[in-house]
């Protein structure tokens, strides 16, 4: 009767194992599906921003010349200046 018990006990403890094991891989699982929604969320993104006219397409020198003009035109001065 005692050998029954513990090999009870024993496949118990073996399921409590496979369960915990099971869990980990679940949360894996979650955090991998979490991430491949974020990625798609991210492509549906740039492929939406590539075709958006308010993207800058043009060079680092025009977007400089681009940002002086506006930000001379746009300054306001204060005290003395």
């Amino acid at each position: 009767m005692f050998s029954l018990i513990r090999q009870m006990f024993q496949k118990v403890l073996s399921f409590d194992v496979l369960h915990k094991r099971v869990e980990k891989i679940e949360a894996k699982l979650k955090r991998f599906e979490k991430l491949a929604d974020e990625n798609e969320a991210l492509w549906q993104f740039l492929d939406e921003e590539v075709h958006d006219p308010a993207v800058w397409s043009g060079s680092a020198k025009e977007l400089e010349d681009e940002l002086t003009d506006s930000i001379v035109r746009n300054m306001k001065t204060c005290g003395d200046a």
